[in-house]
C-alpha cells in the first residue's frame, strides 16, 4: 500500500508540474539495442566503455520507454513518429537510432521495475518509484564517464548545480528534465466579486493577507464557498496554506519524507509535523474553518476546483504555477465559465533535491551505455527528435501556426490525431526548446521561467537524499500515520492544538525518532563530503 501511494504521488506531481509549468514555447536554455555494424568494429556488449569520447561508427538503436498521460500513442502512429526520426538521425549522420515505447503513466513504474527485474531491454528510462531506490538496487548505470562527452551539452545548458540531487558517492546516475521548477502559490479569485467590494489586491502580501477578503466575500455572498482546495486528489486535499508559508519568503522547510526535515539553514533533523512552520499553517486553517471561510469537508472534496468556480459556488482557490500572473489569470478564465480572475502570488519555491524530482537514466540493462548517452542528449538539444517524440509528426498529428505555436489539424484534437505525447512535456527533455500548443503558453512565461530557474534560492540541502534502506518499515509505519492525519488538519477541520500533539505521538510510536536519527546521520556525512 505504501509503494501504491507513493507511485501515486509522483504520478499527481507530474500532472501537478504539467499544468502548473505548461509546454514550453520554444527557447532555448544556453528492438532494443541492435546493433548493426557498417564496418567491422564490434558492437560493445558490456556495460562500460574504454573510451567514452572515442566515436563509434556503428548504428546502434537505443529503447526510449517514456511515460504519456491520458493518451497512449498507437503502435501504428509510434512506429510512424519513430521512423521519421531515425530518417533525420541518419540524413544527420548520426550513429544511434530510436525504438520508442510509449506507456501509461498509471503502468509506467511497475512496468519498467518489472522489465528490469527480468533483465529484458530496458535502455533510457525515467526511475518513478526513486532513484535512491534504483541506484540501491543497481538498476541505473553511473553517467560520470559521458558528462563531458556525449552528454556535454546538456549539462552546459542547465548547469552542474543540476546533477546535485542525482549524484551519489561522487557518481551522476540521472539528468533531470530541464523545465520551470521555481513554482509559486497563487491566489486565485473572482475579479468582479473583488471589484464590486472595493477589495485593494495590493494589500495581499502573503497568504496571512487574504483573510479580510474572504470575510467580506463570506458576508456579501453567503451561499459561495469563499476559498476551496484545488481538489481530487487521490489521497486527500489541502488549501496549499502550507505551501504558501513555505518557500523563500517564508519558512524554508526542505522536507526529506516521512517525517524528516530540516527549516532554514538549520542543518538539524526535526519532526516536519511537529515545526513551527507545520503548526502555523494547520492553526491558520483552522481558524478561517472556524469562520466558515473554507469549503466544508475540503479533505475529501472530489470537486475541481475549476469547475466550483465556473459554477459560481467557490469564490478563491489557492494552487501554484510557473507563468506570470497575466497567463494564470486567462487560464483561469478559459477554465472557468469566462470569469475574469486576479491571480496574485504569495510566494516562491526554494529548490529542494525534490524540485528534480522527474529524471533520466541509462539502465542496467542498456548493452552501449555510451551510445545511450548520446541519445539521451538528443532529448534536450535537438529540437526535431524532442518535438517529435512529444508532439509527432507535422502535418498529421500537428500543424504550425503563423505566430510560432502549434495546434492539432483541424478537426482532430490529443485523442484522435494518429500520436501526441503532448501532456508528457514536462516530464521528457528539454521543455525551453519544445513547441508550445496555442492557448498554452506565451513566450514571456518562458523568459519568466528561465529568469526563476537562473535566480533560485537553494536548500542548504539541496542534492541530500534520505535513504530509507535501514528504516523501511519504521518509513511504512511512519507514513500510514500521516496518511491518516495530515489532511484534515491542513484543511482545518480538527483542532491542531488538540489533534497535533497525538498526531506526533502516534508518529513517535510508529519510528519516526529513528528515521530523524538516520536522517541526521546520513545528512551530517553528505555535508562533510559536500564542503
Amino acid at each position: 500500500m505504501k509503494k501504491f501511494r507513493k507511485i501515486i504521488s509522483v504520478l499527481l506531481t507530474l500532472v501537478m508540474l504539467v499544468s502548473l509549468t505548461g509546454c514550453s514555447a520554444k527557447k532555448d536554455g544556453s528492438q532494443s539495442n541492435e546493433t548493426t555494424p557498417t564496418k567491422a568494429t564490434e558492437a560493445t556488449t558490456d556495460n562500460t566503455t574504454d573510451d567514452s569520447s572515442a566515436e563509434s561508427t556503428e548504428i546502434t538503436t537505443i529503447k526510449l520507454s517514456y511515460p504519456v498521460i491520458v493518451v497512449v500513442p498507437s503502435d501504428e502512429g509510434t512506429k510512424l513518429v519513430q521512423d521519421s526520426i531515425n530518417d533525420y538521425l541518419e540524413k544527420k549522420g548520426e550513429n544511434v537510432r530510436l525504438e520508442l515505447e510509449p506507456v501509461d503513466v498509471s503502468t509506467y513504474g511497475d512496468q519498467m521495475d518489472m522489465a528490469l527485474a527480468s533483465g529484458e531491454g530496458v535502455d533510457i528510462y525515467c526511475p518513478f518509484t526513486g532513484l535512491t531506490a534504483a541506484i540501491a538496487t543497481n538498476q541505473v548505470l553511473p553517467l560520470n564517464d559521458y558528462l563531458n562527452n556525449e552528454l556535454k551539452d546538456t549539462v552546459s545548458l542547465m548547469g552542474e548545480e543540476w546533477l546535485k540531487p542525482s549524484t551519489y558517492n561522487g557518481n551522476v546516475y540521472a539528468i533531470p528534465c530541464y523545465k520551470g521548477v521555481v513554482l509559486e502559490p497563487y491566489f486565485i479569485c473572482r475579479k468582479d466579486i473583488v471589484d464590486e467590494l472595493g477589495f485593494d489586491m495590493d494589500s495581499i502580501k502573503s497568504v496571512k493577507d487574504i483573510e479580510p477578503l474572504l470575510t467580506q466575500v463570506k458576508a456579501k455572498y453567503p451561499d459561495m464557498y469563499p476559498l476551496v482546495p484545488t481538489g481530487g486528489s487521490a489521497g486527500g486535499n489541502t488549501l496549499m496554506v502550507d505551501y504558501s508559508l513555505n518557500g523563500v519568503q517564508g519558512y524554508q522547510v526542505d522536507n526529506f519524507g516521512y517525517g524528516a526535515s530540516i527549516v532554514g539553514s538549520d542543518m538539524k533533523v526535526q519532526n516536519y509535523y511537529n515545526t513551527d512552520f507545520f503548526k502555523e499553517a494547520c492553526k491558520l486553517a483552522y481558524d478561517w474553518n472556524k469562520k466558515g471561510l473554507i469549503m466544508p469537508d475540503a479533505s475529501l472534496s472530489s470537486d475541481i476546483s475549476t469547475d466550483l468556480l465556473g459554477s459560481e459556488q467557490a469564490f478563491s482557490v489557492i494552487t501554484g504555477y510557473g507563468y506570470v500572473p497575466e497567463s494564470v489569470q486567462a487560464t483561469y478564465k478559459s477554465r472557468c465559465n469566462g470569469f475574469d480572475f486576479y491571480a496574485k502570488s504569495l510566494n516562491k519555491t526554494n529548490l529542494t533535491s525534490s524540485s528534480l524530482n522527474v529524471n533520466w537514466s541509462i539502465a542496467y540493462t542498456c548493452k552501449n551505455p555510451q551510445a545511450a548517452a548520446k541519445a539521451l542528449n538528443l532529448l534536450y538539444t535537438d529540437e526535431f527528435v524532442l518535438n517529435s517524440i512529444i508532439f509527432g509528426i507535422e502535418g498529421s498529428d500537428y500543424v504550425k501556426n503563423d505566430d510560432g505555436t502549434i495546434s492539432y489539424p483541424e478537426g482532430l484534437d490529443m485523442n484522435t490525431v494518429p500520436y501526441t505525447a503532448a501532456l508528457s512535456c514536462g516530464i521528457v527533455g528539454n521543455m525551453f526548446k519544445q513547441y508550445a500548443l496555442r492557448g498554452n503558453t506565451d513566450p514571456k512565461d518562458v523568459d519568466y521561467m528561465l529568469e526563476n530557474n537562473k535566480n533560485a534560492q537553494y536548500s542548504s540541502a539541496f542534492g541530500f537524499h534520505l535513504d530509507a534502506a535501514n528504516i523501511t518499515s519504521q518509513c511504512s509505519a511512519v507514513d500510514n500515520v500521516i496518511q491518516q492525519y495530515q489532511y484534515s488538519l491542513l484543511c482545518g477541520e480538527v483542532n491542531p492544538d488538540e489533534v497535533i500533539p497525538q498526531f506526533v505521538s502516534a508518529l513517535e510510536s510508529a519510528g519516526v525518532n529513528e528515521i530523524i536519527s538516520e536522517a541526521q546521520k546520513q545528512l551530517d556525512t553528505w555535508a562533510t563530503e559536500n564542503k
